[in-house]
């Protein structure tokens, strides 16, 4: 496999991606506008929750089927067992999902509307593993026309159910829809590769997959609670509206870092060769990478930075004005995220991901405290310098895990 190859498939990623932000354009749009500022926050919120226990779902089962793929490429026959624990590890996030609504002193309608987001953790699990299919394939094309038919849904949900004044369940429930059309679209498509998708219970490969995936899923786990736990202490500690002028600017920047991670997904496979290969090999596919998600992120910042006025207006309308800076200050830490990327993947490749739970935990602790301790006086701004502060931290940790693994196994 080549580079043309892996840049095919990102850029399958990123048409799949660049549809997805125009209709999100559209639908945040109208979805602002038809709720406002404090139930735009709420609605945040509910849609949240299940994002937030998506990771527990996905535990880096892919990771590690696609590195056991890679050495022995019987083990594709066991994807029906993957396929049956990520359904029982979403029937886990749908127990603390409702935990969480009936638990906290939500408002009865909010709670609802967290009840209906989480009827995707299912639908999400069934995209998820059927994307190890896709990308050990490298087929990404098939995932990215399931996102481009689920996109396509909601957003002629949500202009229909603004032109008829629809509220916050109505959204939420559109929200929904998405993960449904995606997971059921993505399973039919899946009848064009081979390995079928159908359902399976080797207990002594699942246990295997949990042992060996176990680092990379906590990693997820705590990365998942680095990125999103502000929405929850803004919301306990401030208020909706401070969340929904937060997490507006964040929207648009969480739509510019899955680059990095659609770069490395078509890389992975690759470098999982390269390492095959030689050591040697590997460091410089890691370079050519870094150079490249580097001078993305350059241009990146470049483009949306003096644009940041314009897009959140374009969303949001002059309610949200505020969220133009939350944005702009977001742009500028654009490399750190594309740098740790690369190398965080890297890690994995060599079989050092026992470490990365332990850089995310470390991470995560300190956005959270710095959130719980600085949100009652600064607001949604201790939310942005936690945010920023942690990638940082998980930067500095990961060069050095990768030069302590160099010095180590010296460059051959």
């Amino acid at each position: 496999m080549t580079w043309r190859k892996i840049a095919a498939n990102t850029f399958y990623q990123l048409a799949g991606k660049g549809f997805s932000i125009l209709t999100n354009i559209l639908v945040l749009a109208l979805i602002t506008r038809a709720l406002g500022v404090e139930q735009f926050g709420e609605y945040i919120l509910a849609t949240t929750v299940p994002t937030f226990l998506y990771l527990v779902g996905d535990f880096g089962l892919n990771a590690v089927f696609l590195r056991e793929v890679a050495q022995d490429s019987n083990h594709v026959k066991k994807f029906g067992s993957l396929l049956s624990l990520r359904m029982v590890l979403a029937a886990v996030s749908l127990v603390l999902g409702l935990a969480y609504a009936f638990f906290y002193p939500h408002d009865p309608l909010i709670r609802l509307g967290i009840i209906v987001a989480l009827t995707t953790v299912f639908t999400q699990g069934v995209f998820v593993s059927l994307n190890a299919l896709f990308q050990h394939n490298l087929r990404y094309d098939l995932s990215v026309l399931a996102g481009i038919v689920a996109h396509l849904a909601t957003a002629g949900l949500v202009v229909w159910g603004f032109l008829a004044g629809a509220g916050f369940l109505f959204f939420v429930a559109a929200w929904a829809a998405t993960a449904f059309v995606l997971g059921v679209v993505a399973f039919l498509l899946s009848g064009k590769i081979s390995e079928r998708p159908r359902f399976a219970w080797d207990f002594r490969w699942i246990r295997r997959l949990l042992i060996l995936s176990s680092p990379i899923g906590l990693m997820l786990i705590f990365s998942q609670i680095n990125s999103m736990a502000d929405v929850f202490l803004l919301r306990a500690l401030d208020s909706a509206e401070a969340v929904g002028i937060y997490r507006l600017g964040y929207k648009v920047f969480e739509n510019i870092l899955p680059i990095p991670i659609f770069f490395v997904n078509a890389l992975y496979p690759v470098m999982l060769l390269d390492h095959k290969q030689s050591i040697g090999v590997l460091y410089k596919r890691l370079s050519q990478a870094l150079g490249v998600l580097l001078a993305a992120s350059a241009v990146l910042i470049l483009v949306v930075f003096p644009l940041a006025p314009f897009l959140i207006f374009v969303l949001g309308g002059e309610s949200f004005e505020a969220s133009s800076l939350v944005l702009r200050i977001l742009t500028l830490s654009l490399p750190l995220f594309f740098v740790s990327a690369p190398l965080q993947w890297f890690l994995i490749t060599v079989g050092k991901e026992k470490i990365l739970p332990l850089i995310y935990a470390v991470a995560a602790f300190s956005n959270v405290l710095i959130n719980v301790l600085f949100i009652p006086r600064f607001s949604y701004y201790a939310s942005l310098f936690a945010t920023i502060f942690a990638e940082v931290l998980i930067l500095i940790l990961l060069v050095g895990a990768f030069w302590r693994f160099r010095r180590a196994l010296p460059y051959s």
